[in-house]
């Protein structure tokens, strides 16, 4: 039974790897099905995904081999014994060394105690698929985390945020995504990121959102570390909007309240103004009560994010870190959100990743990443006499990213 059992759990494994990689590449094609019909290769997909159920198929098949032959090997036994049995009672029976009623009463028992035997293979199979999945899952839960620093201090307000030589890599990669980066934001500033894609300006802020630790140098929030500040604490003072806000397969409503779950209706209506989707929002049938999709598969790219910039807007928090906040937004509509963005930003301390030529010069501090490093900081009135910073400009004018 055991070297059965050991054959079957190898299998398992297997037959496990097969369908996590049969159900990531089904749910990718999925959610890519527009753009596979677009370009015309959706048809290209249905062998693909054949060949990958054919190779779960075979897998299963194995397993179940396998858990046959020791159903197979534990019935065969049950039986044998129970026959055994059942010849012993028989021949004391013949040569009166027993009476009938105790013989009876044995041989009825006899298939019952060996039922737990029979029973067992379906039991070890479905432990050995329990177990299997198990260990993805105590993987992750286990992992290692490198933050060892206390993380009890909290924070009601801040004055000032500093990166001293911040250093970032990521894990399995030859080369820092930031490197020896050092700046200052003021309480009540706006700080802008302008550079290529592959720049920086997203792990950087994944760093002030206490995703990760650099991997050398210090964040300082006032005279604190960042590190030994409470995550939840920090989080709190935070409205972050990223470049792909993600949304939730529930109400129009919920999706705003998450940014705060006790606000009241009208306190969520303003922050749906202030984003400009009273108009949208008014053209739907259940209101605030529309179900909109898992990842917002209802709503454009624009409405999604004006959503999430609802969602800050409602939080109302001292810190602010926006991803491209008018992303996927059309002229007209990005003039009237930079009004909103101007109002939400007041008062506040804002980390801003630029996309539009307007949002730069409206920053009291321009930072240009290049390669990792901090190429040119300043304000965008000084840069603007820098001949590398004008060039950006230019891109950023024309509608690239820069």
């Amino acid at each position: 039974m055991k070297l059965i059992g050991s054959i079957a759990q190898s299998l398992t494994k297997k037959q496990w790897s097969h369908l996590n990689r049969m159900s990531e590449y089904y749910l990718d094609v999925l959610q890519g099905l527009t753009t596979l019909k677009i370009f015309g290769k959706s048809h290209e997909q249905i062998q693909k995904i054949s060949q990958i159920a054919q190779r779960f198929r075979k897998s299963t098949m194995n397993v179940l081999r396998v858990a046959f032959l020791s159903a197979l090997t534990l019935e065969w036994l049950a039986t044998i014994s129970t026959a055994i049995i059942a010849v012993e009672i028989g021949l004391r029976l013949l040569y009166h060394k027993m009476d009938f009623q105790s013989a009876l009463f044995i041989l009825l028992l006899a298939p019952e105690f060996y039922l737990p035997l029979r029973q067992l293979g379906a039991r070890f199979h479905s432990g050995i698929t329990g177990t299997t999945a198990a260990l993805d899952i105590y993987e992750i839960l286990d992992a290692p985390v490198n933050i060892t620093i206390s993380q009890n201090h909290t924070l009601e307000s801040f004055k000032k945020i500093q990166f001293n030589n911040v250093t970032f890599q990521y894990p399995n990669t030859d080369k820092p995504a930031l490197s020896d980066i050092t700046f200052q934001m003021h309480s009540g500033s706006t700080t802008v990121l302008i550079g290529p894609s592959g720049a920086g300006k997203s792990t950087l802020m994944s760093l002030l959102l206490k995703f990760m630790p650099p991997t050398t140098g210090d964040i300082f929030i006032d005279k604190k570390l960042l590190e030994q500040l409470n995550s939840e604490n920090w989080r709190n003072q935070i409205a972050w909007v990223s470049q792909h806000p993600y949304l939730f397969h529930s109400s129009l409503m919920n999706n705003i309240r998450i940014a705060n779950s006790k606000a009241s209706q009208e306190q969520v209506e303003q922050a749906i103004e202030h984003a400009h989707l009273t108009e949208f929002v008014s053209t739907l049938a259940d209101g605030y009560n529309t179900i909109i999709g898992e990842r917002g598969e209802r709503l454009s790219g624009g409405q999604a994010q004006r959503l999430a910039l609802a969602r800050a807007f409602l939080k109302d928090a001292p810190l602010l870190i926006l991803d491209e906040p008018t992303a996927h937004l059309d002229p007209v509509l990005d003039e009237k959100l930079t009004d909103s963005l101007k109002r939400l930003t007041q008062d506040k301390t804002a980390l801003v990743t630029a996309h539009r030529f307007s949002t730069v010069f409206q920053a009291d501090q321009v930072l240009v990443l290049e390669n990792g490093f901090l190429t040119e900081a300043g304000q965008p009135s000084a840069l603007n006499q820098s001949g590398h910073f004008l060039y950006d400009m230019v891109n950023l004018q024309k509608g690239r990213d820069v």
